[in-house]
């Protein structure tokens, strides 16, 4: 499917050191960043029409908004398949135990055919708690922030 094919293709960008930033030079010519998307993907097995449209981009000259434009492509199939991201960033590392909690509280907030993509992050400034980002949600749980907003408020002028 060509979804999935935009996701070999973001894949093969980034697996590329130093791909993004070369698409980027405005001193490399057309040939020289299609060819070496060529190579990237050739390899990551990505569909023709992938590949034409991101020639084309290089074309016109857009070769900068490259990651960008199949990033925005990936969300949507994704959102078309019924995948919800979900990024939840804690102080420290969650156990497999809270973890399978943590995924039965929010699948509660999910459609019958919507799948939760959870991905997790630790963040040791956070001090304590967690912070959930769910679509287009954020609710922010982490002490950090309870302290911010503690402090804010007692620095407020009776």
């Amino acid at each position: 499917s060509i979804g999935i094919n935009a996701e070999y293709g973001q894949g093969a960008i980034d697996s590329v050191a130093g791909l993004k930033e070369f698409l980027s030079l405005p001193v490399c010519s057309k040939d020289e960043k299609k060819a070496a998307l060529g190579g990237a993907f050739g390899e990551a097995g990505v569909d023709p029409l992938i590949s034409n449209m991101i020639e084309t981009m290089i074309d016109n000259k857009r070769s900068n908004h490259i990651s960008g434009v199949v990033g925005a492509f990936n969300t949507i199939m994704a959102a078309q398949r019924g995948e919800v991201p979900c990024t939840v960033t804690s102080a420290q590392p969650l156990s497999d135990e809270h973890l399978e909690s943590l995924k039965g509280a929010l699948g509660k907030f999910l459609k019958s055919n919507e799948k939760l993509l959870l991905d997790t992050a630790t963040d040791e400034s956070l001090i304590g708690g967690m912070v959930v980002e769910i679509g287009d949600k954020r609710v922010d749980m982490s002490t950090a922030t309870k302290i911010k907003k503690l402090k804010s408020a007692l620095s407020l002028p009776l």
